[in-house]
This record gives structure tokens, sequence and C-alpha cells, in this order.
């Protein structure tokens, strides 16, 4: 695929959709909203399609033509692209969000997780790249994990691996179960609701974005915080260096230090990586806390892996997207050129 050919690269988050037109590695085009506002009685898919065909129309005449699409999923992913892990917030399993966009636009289609997405790219343009065991941690609303095993981003037999999110922490029940979910004490990690099994707790519903938010609403907290004028009411910024230096929402971040000390030092003593790289907008906001995280891992775990921020910034996922695509429609020129057949044939590319 000729690198100046355009690409529609989709990031669905638990919270935010973002849109990219990407050519010859940078995004020329972009658009963004909340992903309930693309959610309806069949999910995410005629949103997503919506939404693409949206930012094609506005696009320069050049870039309203694509030749494949990669999407960035919060969600487990197998190899053929099918959603093994329905999410609440849209994402349904199955096949039925790719064979929408393929049926929509006539061009190849390849999905995959987020977090593993943001690993290819920053392995490939960025923190990770010559490193080949190297882990790439997304701090959002939730916790995600892509693995770079042997120089290859490693999904596992399911494409379920890298779920950090969900790593069980011991918690005890202090409340009846409503809805799936439970009111559990976990300790110096605070008190939450929580979907996992019973005397535990997923470490991402302790020191996730969202969990941090949802523990900065308590009244001491939700105080200090109205007096940070940097705080955004629908997803506050508890961990800016602001925020941190307010009294009353330090100790959330002295929790998120805590927890994310314990995901690395865990994948150090599995798997030996090199490298952890730190992306996403809560990593981001918590830079100022690097060198105290890289403290805790060290006296967590004997051989201590490079502790980095990523440096894609927000737009890993996105870019990852687009080298999957990419990726994609090269495997599909191979196959049809050793079958006697073009990709522009098929009708896969336009």
């Amino acid at each position: 695929m000729p690198a100046e050919t355009a690409t529609l690269a989709i990031d669905v988050g638990a919270t935010r959709t973002r849109t990219a037109l990407v050519r010859q590695g940078a995004i020329v085009d972009r658009t963004e909203l909340p992903t309930s506002d693309l959610v309806g009685r069949a999910g995410l898919a005629n949103g997503l399609v919506g939404e693409a065909r949206r930012l094609l129309s506005g696009a320069s005449p050049d870039n309203r033509s694509v030749a494949a699409v990669g999407v960035s999923l919060a969600a487990g992913v197998d190899q053929t692209g099918n959603v093994v892990q329905e999410r609440d917030f849209g994402i349904r399993a199955g096949a039925g969000l790719s064979q929408a966009l393929s049926t929509a636009f006539e061009v190849p289609v390849a999905v995959n997780n987020d977090a593993n997405l943001a690993a290819l790219a920053e392995h490939e343009l960025g923190a990770a790249r010559g490193h080949d065991n190297a882990a790439v941690i997304t701090l959002g609303s939730n916790i995600g994990l892509g693995l770079i095993v042997g120089g290859q981003v490693h999904r596992g037999a399911h494409g379920m691996a890298g779920e950090v999110g969900l790593l069980l922490l011991p918690s005890e029940s202090i409340g009846e179960q409503v809805d799936g979910r439970r009111p559990v004490d976990a300790g110096r990690f605070g008190s939450v609701e929580s979907a996992a099994p019973e005397g535990y707790a997923w470490i991402e519903e302790l020191v996730g974005g969202r969990a941090l938010a949802t523990a900065a609403s308590t009244p001491r907290a939700a105080s200090a915080q109205a007096q940070d004028n940097t705080t955004e009411p629908e997803h506050p910024r508890i961990l800016t260096r602001e925020a941190f230096a307010n009294p009353a929402l330090r100790p959330l971040g002295e929790r998120a230090v805590e927890g994310w000390a314990l995901i690395i030092a865990t994948l150090g003593a599995l798997l030996d990586v090199e490298i952890v790289v730190l992306t996403g907008s809560v990593a981001a906001d918590a830079a100022h806390l690097l060198n105290t995280l890289r403290r805790r891992v060290a006296e967590l775990v004997a051989i201590p892996p490079e502790v980095v921020l990523g440096t894609l910034g927000p737009d890993a996922e996105l870019l990852g997207a687009d080298l999957f695509a990419r990726a994609a429609l090269e495997r599909a020129a191979d196959r049809y050129a050793r079958a006697g057949l073009s990709a522009q044939s098929t009708g896969e590319r336009r």
C-alpha cells in the first residue's frame, strides 16, 4: 500500500471516540465526541459508520477515498477481528462492527484491542522502538496493556492477552450486590463498587482514571477539586501537578502510584520486559509522578524495567490503527497476487 494513500483510523474508548484520516503516517483530519453519542440499538456500528462518513465528507478531495480502515477498541478482539469481550458502552461481541464498516466503505477493515495498537505504534514509531520485549500500559478511564514479545505484538490464544486492568486484588464485601456490583473494601486502595468475583476487586476499579475520578467526588476531595481551575467537570483531572499539590487529593495520587507500581512489578516478574511505556490521558496528567513510580517499582521487583512516558501522546491508538490497517491491506494484496488477482479487482480497495 503506497504511503501516500489515506487510511481511516478509529479509536473507541469507554468515554471518547476519535476518528481520523491518516496519510503518510500523519493525521490530516479528525473528529472526537463522547462514545455514548454514537450508541444506538445496534451498538456502536451504525454510529461509527455515520461519523466516519461525516469526516470523509468534510475532508479535502485527496483524502475522501480510503484504502483501508483500522479500528482500535477498548475490548478483547481475536485474531480474526471478532470482538470476544462485549463492553457496556456499546461494543457488541462478534463481527458486527467490522462487517458494518466493511459494507459501508468496501475496503479491508482491521480491528484490534486499543492497547495492542498503542503498543504497535510505540514499538514502531515511539518510546519502545528498538526494544524486542516491551509493555505499553494505557492509563485512561480504565487500564489496558499491549505486549511486545520477541518484537511482535502478543495477543494470546483468544485475543485477551494484556487485560491487566482485570488483575484481582483481595477485597472484603461490605454490602449487598445490586445490578452485578457490590461495595467492597480494598484496604489501602479504598472502597469501591466492584463487579469482580466475590472476595476480589479488579485493579482498574481501584486505580483506573474513572475510579480515581469517582473517589475524588467524595465530599472532602470534591471540595478540594472545586478549588482547582484545571478540573474539567465531565472528566476531573485529579492527578495534574496542580491538583496533586492539594492535600485532599494527594492520597489519590499515592493510591494510583501504588497500584500502577504493582502492575509494573508483576509484569517485570512474569515477563522480564525491558521497558514499560505509559500512555493515555491519565499518564500524561501524572507525568510529574514518574520518578516516584520508578522508585516504588524498584522496591517491588528485583530487576525493574525501565519506565517511561510514551512519545506519541494521545494519538498512539490512532497511529497504531493506521499501521494495522496498512498491514492488513498489504496482506490482502499479497494474497490476491498469489491468486493472480489484485485488491482493486476484488472490490476490497477503491
